[in-house]
């Protein structure tokens, strides 16, 4: 399988840098022709690198083209 684009540029723009740190943290997962899929809403403060872990493995089971990190 391909790897799974992470698009961040809505996070950046909200922010004013790439995602990192301790946060809630959302994602929305989306198909090859943009359709969400799902939206990944962690119920726990994790540093990004755990959530986006957890983000992804969910984008794998539902076979997700891209996870956008949500701001």
């Amino acid at each position: 399988m391909a790897e799974i684009e992470v698009y961040t540029a809505r996070y950046e723009r909200e922010h004013g840098q790439p995602p990192a740190g301790r946060r809630f943290w959302l994602f929305t997962l989306v198909s090859e022709t943009g359709a969400i899929l799902y939206e990944v809403k962690l119920n726990e403060q994790l540093i990004y690198p755990a959530a986006l872990e957890r983000a992804r493995a969910t984008a794998e089971q539902r076979k997700a083209f891209r996870i956008i990190v949500e701001p």
